[in-house]
């Protein structure tokens, strides 16, 4: 048999053409330039609608490379190797060593082209530099400015949590912190985020949390609300001492879930279970830094003997119940014309 095309002589004839002739329209195009969009601060790569963290620049090119050929109708299969060369940090040349496979028969073509990466910003950099929040975390004192140590406690809450949900998830990030009315403002990036860290706030301080949320716009359809959650931390603090009705208590237990707060009866030593509204008619003394130590000059069952610690006055103290001297000196708090021993805890 003849080949109709090139009068070959050969038994291996397709639709009259022998092998060469038939595979002589088998070929493969490439675009003579591929673009792939490169993040210029977190170097993401733009993957269709969706961009891609941390990439492998070559399993990226080569992905790039292989959804742009276009082979032609007689190609069945074909299979590719690549070779880059940087000719810039901007271009890459490419050389394909392409194998087109019809039928049984095989057919190598050579293809070049060249990557350029573009400059872009992904989505979460975009945001990022466009100061985007979704929700603001309030934290404000009720009376007082927040301490040092609260404000040092909320920011290592607010900086740890962010960190641990963020984990391979970029999009959850603080986008600014400003301290503001003697207390802290948070801008978050997610808004289930935010309200779980206002949550969680309230509950280490016994604070109260209000919610409230500003219409921002539309976005596929739906509103798209900012949220504010602001936390009101009370003026006092496990540990402190604060005065209610001329009797001097210790806070020892804020319960956010209930409202309620426990505080030992320092005359008596007796717990008692407060509503927090009613502590805020209470007078805040202070923390245990308030708290003196006594010289002890004697003692009986019931009362002890010690110097008072500003004029060194004997003074007669009752003992709280259950209460053990230790050493030579004792723990008491002094307010107004009131001292009082300390219970031990």
């Amino acid at each position: 048999m003849f080949c109709v095309e090139c009068g070959k002589e050969t038994e291996d004839i397709r639709e009259g053409l022998c092998g060469d002739c038939y595979m002589a329209d088998a070929d493969i195009k490439i675009p003579s330039s591929l673009d792939i969009e490169v993040c210029t601060t977190c170097g993401a790569v733009k993957d269709g609608h969706r961009w891609i963290e941390r990439p492998d620049m070559e399993t990226v090119m080569l992905q790039r490379i292989d959804g742009s050929l276009e082979p032609t109708y007689k190609v069945d299969r074909y299979s590719f190797a690549a070779a880059f060369r940087e000719e810039d940090r901007r271009n890459i040349h490419v050389e394909l060593d392409v194998e087109l496979e019809t039928r049984d028969l095989k057919k190598s073509v050579i293809k070049e082209s060249r990557i350029i990466l573009k400059n872009g910003q992904c989505r979460v950099c975009s945001r990022v530099h466009g100061h985007y929040y979704e929700a603001i975390i309030q934290v404000r004192p009720t009376l007082r400015e927040l301490t040092e140590e609260q404000m040092t406690t909320v920011k290592e809450m607010v900086n740890r949590e962010v960190k641990v949900k963020r984990g391979d998830e970029r999009s959850i990030f603080i986008t600014s912190t400003e301290e503001k009315h003697g207390g802290i403002d948070f801008y978050m990036s997610d808004n289930g985020v935010s309200k779980k860290l206002a949550k969680r706030i309230a509950e280490t301080f016994g604070g109260e949390t209000t919610t409230s949320g500003k219409l921002a716009g539309m976005e596929d359809g739906k509103s798209i609300y900012k949220m504010t959650y602001s936390v009101r931390v009370p003026a006092y603090e496990r540990g402190d001492f604060v005065v209610i009705s001329d009797t001097i208590f210790q806070v020892r237990e804020i319960r956010t879930s209930s409202g309620h707060v426990t505080l030992t009866n320092l005359e008596t030593g007796e717990p008692v279970t407060v509503d927090r509204k009613d502590m805020e008619e209470a007078e805040i003394l202070g923390d245990e830094s308030i708290v003196q130590e006594s010289v002890l000059v004697s003692e009986d069952e019931k009362e002890v003997k010690v110097l008072d610690p500003d004029d060194y006055k004997t003074r007669t103290l009752v003992k709280p119940p259950g209460y053990v001297t230790e050493g030579d000196t004792v723990s008491v708090l002094k307010h107004m014309d009131k001292m009082l021993i300390l219970p031990r805890t």
